[in-house]
């Protein structure tokens, strides 16, 4: 046993290291522990007898509802008790033919009013009837009255517009829609996200004469329109310079070595992120420290002054909102009260062992989970113990089944065995779930009573082939399942070949309900069997509407009731600090100086940003949301939509169709965003770069520096590596426009005009495409038959857009410029300085250009200095 104290000295290392303490404290146990009895090759567990027959209880009452005649109104009981449950409605005492769920859903008429519906809920112990419930049924709608009326708004291009509304309702939740339309002709069209009092949006000249309203309800009733209010938009005097609107974005929390997690009472969730216990807000936007430090210790104080914990990997909670932590690396139990003060339970700090005692005087050998009972108790999984430990909230530690001795055997609570349990729930009827690690098993003690009756296998059967087989009891494969979590009839366990697993308590029957099972463990967000879950992860917990949240060792993750996977918060992504409350989706942009970026702006005036491996939208309102990628990923090129593709290094190319598609060049391939913000890859290899053209995978790139749609829908690549620009056709089809690889600056027909490193690329109105080759501004003609140099835009343009009048702007040493249509030379609108970018109409500046695109007329949106900032023409 000195081998086993020994590892629990061994210093842990931050970071990827740290997180594999959930692996190796569990496996050096099950290696230690065997050496002294037990076996992995224990003959299969008997079959243990059905779950007792708990009786019917109602948990939740159905409650009395208020519809106007001809809506429907619905009624729902929610009962616990051993399975199967039955239901049988009743109306006004009498059973409602069909009427046999747990809800129950009818039209209404003016006759149902003051009609009490009630519940016969029934099990294996008989049958309990619910509270009524009282339907009232209004003649009319709720009385809807709007003040304010929107009011008219007159501002100058660039400004933010902003228009009020207000509203009461006699009954109902009062529901906001701002419209829009396009003037006093146009139908007005919801605008998206608009729903708050107020609405919001960066102007541009296209928007005067837009009208804009609102649309009111009271609960889905009433339904009443505003007044219309006229936006009027007019040129400012001078060129202006102003930061385009962003909202709700903030440096992201601090998430490394997340372990444990729990959702508390008032749907928060509480985690473990090294020594520390963070706070994850119910809406999951804000994480806010809750306890402990980045030092370790066992200092017992204020939870946010002087507490100190040392790797916690379990946390659970009471009804009173107290919090138990299983403090693994001190060997206690520890208890932060709704005041934050934080004590030691049970346990004495560095002293480990399996003795039985009140408060400092029991021992424990690295506590891994703990889960609050229905009796109101705690239940300890003592993973280097090889024991599960009964605590009161008293702190009187008893063992409850487990011998100390490292083996496999059910049976009597006094004999039977564990092999690193890390994982424990208690289900509703107390029983007690375990998940015994080295075992590959997940064990179950029965409860008798009040206290444990027997140990049984719920299901796995200690093979160790990955993916686990689902099947039913020992049928099943589980390998190494660590936390587990209960809700229903359900238990919910995480294991190391990256899955979370569905196992039925009374059936026993286990199925995957996440998580690929053909690409193994890894990092992916996306549709359950295409997911990926770390090896390393542990934490798992209720979510809302029948969904999870896990945690890993670097990220916070939801996962819905059908199994998809979405990534809240994630360590190592920049602008990271430990003083962020943000969590991914509010992540600040990383535009870094001298990077490559690229930007678009869709039909609704949305700008669209490449920023390092993600692609994002900022509305007119300023708000901010994910196209596609997976921030901080390291899987590279993955297809998928939205949060489960991902992209490796996202470079200077971006070009949007006119039908909202968008096209991207990463890693030496072409790659589709949908407008349902599906990623797919059309041309090129992530693997080999080169010069070849061909179908599809068959081509070959180098280096891609900008991209643009043709008239004909095209897809046009400047490949500065390869001195050329490529031709992807809508049949993925690629070839070039000046020979492969023969670098220098020729014009004429296509067939002899050569490129020497073409880069940033637009398309005219016309279907010329204008491309910036090493500081000229050359042109492909709207045939596509000759190559010309605009001479009229000087000899060091850097990134080229042009304007739906034919106007191009540039970017060249001396600032930002632009060529009218036919004239003989380019005019600069803005002069480039060397420090920062200079705001406002009085001698305005750019510096460090690095992306370029046309917002609207006479409106440009430059990349410049780390800031997206928009030039107003007069």
């Amino acid at each position: 046993m000195n081998v086993v104290n020994a590892f629990l000295v061994r210093p842990i290392t931050i970071g990827r290291g740290f997180a594999m303490l959930a692996r190796s404290l569990a496996v050096a146990a099950g290696l230690v522990l065997s050496a002294c009895g037990g076996s992995a090759d224990a003959p299969p567990p008997p079959e243990g007898r059905p779950p007792t027959c708990v009786a019917a209880s109602i948990t939740t009452q159905p409650a009395g509802t208020s519809v106007t005649a001809g809506q429907s109104a619905s009624f729902t009981v929610v009962a616990a008790g051993t399975a199967p449950v039955t239901y049988q409605w009743q109306r006004n005492g009498v059973d409602i033919e069909g009427a046999t769920a747990a809800t129950y859903t009818l039209s209404t008429t003016p006759l149902d009013s003051g009609v009490v519906f009630r519940a016969a809920v029934t099990n294996c112990a008989g049958s309990v009837t619910s509270n009524g419930a009282t339907l009232t049924v209004a003649t009319s709608g709720p009385v809807l009255t709007i003040t304010p009326q929107p009011a008219n708004a007159s501002v100058a291009t660039g400004a933010q517009a902003s228009f009020a509304v207000g509203g009461t309702c006699s009954s109902g939740t009062l529901d906001i829609q701002w419209q829009r339309n396009s003037g006093t002709e146009g139908a007005f069209v919801d605008i998206a996200g608009a729903t708050a009092a107020t609405y919001s949006f960066m102007t541009v000249l296209a928007d005067s004469g837009a009208q804009f309203r609102a649309l009111l309800d009271c609960s889905g009733q009433s339904a009443t329109t505003s007044s219309a209010a006229t936006l009027t938009v007019s040129a400012p005097g001078s060129v202006t310079l102003s930061l385009l609107p962003i909202n709700g974005l903030r440096p992201q929390a601090d998430i490394s070595a997340a372990t444990a997690i729990d959702q508390l009472s008032d749907g928060s969730y509480v985690f473990a992120s090294q020594n520390r216990l963070k706070k994850l807000s119910a809406d999951l936007l804000t994480i806010t420290p809750f306890a402990g430090t980045t030092t370790s210790g066992s200092t017992d104080g204020d939870a946010l002054t002087s507490a100190l914990f040392n790797t916690p990997f379990g946390l659970t909670h009471d009804a009173a909102g107290v919090v138990y932590v299983a403090d693994t690396r001190n060997s206690t139990i520890r208890r932060i009260a709704v005041d934050g003060t934080v004590s030691t339970l049970a346990g004495s700090p560095g002293l480990t062992g399996s003795a039985d005692g009140t408060g400092p005087a029991a021992r424990f050998q690295s506590p891994w989970s703990i889960a609050m009972g229905p009796d109101g108790d705690l239940y300890v999984a003592d993973n280097q113990g090889a024991t599960i430990r009964r605590v009161t909230t008293a702190g009187v530690v008893t063992t409850y089944a487990g011998t100390g001795t490292a083996g496999f055997l059910d049976g009597l609570p006094t004999v039977a065995q564990f092999r690193s349990p890390s994982g424990i729930a208690v289900a509703a009827n107390g029983d007690v779930i375990v998940s015994d690690s080295a075992n590959h098993r997940m064990r179950r003690i029965v409860r008798s009573g009040n206290v444990a009756g027997s140990v049984e296998t719920l299901a796995g059967s200690g093979a160790t082939a990955s993916p686990g087989a689902d099947g039913t009891g020992a049928a099943a494969g589980i390998v190494f399942p660590t936390n587990v979590y209960v809700r229903g009839n359900n238990a919910y366990v995480r294991t190391e070949d990256g899955l979370v697993r569905q196992i039925d308590l009374t059936t026993r029957a286990v199925t995957t309900f996440t998580g690929s099972r053909t690409l193994g463990e890894g990092y992916a967000d996306g549709a359950p069997g295409e997911a990926r879950l770390r090896d390393l992860g542990v934490g798992i917990t209720g979510g809302v509407s029948g969904g999870l949240v896990i945690a890993e060792d670097f990220a916070v993750r939801s996962i819905d009731a059908a199994g998809n996977v979405t990534t809240i918060a994630k360590e190592g992504v920049f602008d990271q600090t430990l003083a962020g409350v943000g969590v991914l989706k509010q992540l600040e942009f990383g535009l870094a100086i001298n990077d490559f970026y690229a930007l678009a702006v869709d039909s609704a005036g949305a700008v669209i940003v490449t920023d390092g491996d993600i692609v994002r939208k900022i509305a007119p309102d300023g708000t901010v949301s994910l196209v596609a990628g997976l921030s901080g990923s390291f899987g590279g090129v993955v297809d998928g939509v939205g949060k489960a593709a991902q992209f490796a290094d996202l470079g200077p190319s971006m070009a949007r169709a006119p039908d909202g598609t968008l096209y991207v060049w990463n890693q030496y391939v072409v790659r589709r965003i949908g407008t349902d913000n599906s990623v797919t890859t059309l041309a090129g290899s992530t693997t080999n770069f080169g010069a070849v053209d061909g179908n599809g995978g068959a081509a070959r790139f180098n280096r891609g520096f900008g991209m643009t749609v043709g008239a004909s829908g095209d897809v046009f690549v400047g490949d500065a590596g390869n001195c050329a620009v490529r031709r992807v056709d809508s049949a993925n089809n690629v070839t070039s426009i000046g020979v492969l690889g023969q670098c220098s600056r020729v014009d004429g027909p296509i067939a002899t005009a050569r490129f020497m490193s073409p880069s940033q690329m637009t398309t005219g109105p016309d279907g010329s495409i204008y491309v910036a080759d090493a500081g000229s501004v050359r042109k492909i003609s709207a045939d596509g038959t000759m190559v010309s140099t605009l001479s009229a835009a000087g000899g060091s343009v850097a990134t080229v857009a042009a304007a739906a009048d034919g106007t191009l702007y540039f970017v060249d040493n001396g600032g930002l410029s632009m060529l009218a249509p036919g004239a003989p030379a380019a005019t600069s609108i803005v002069h480039a300085n060397g420090g920062a970018n200079v705001l406002g109409s009085v001698n305005p500046s750019l510096f460090g250009v690095q992306a370029l695109t046309v917002l609207g007329p006479k409106q440009i949106l430059v990349l410049s200095g780390s800031q997206l900032v928009v030039v107003t023409l007069p």
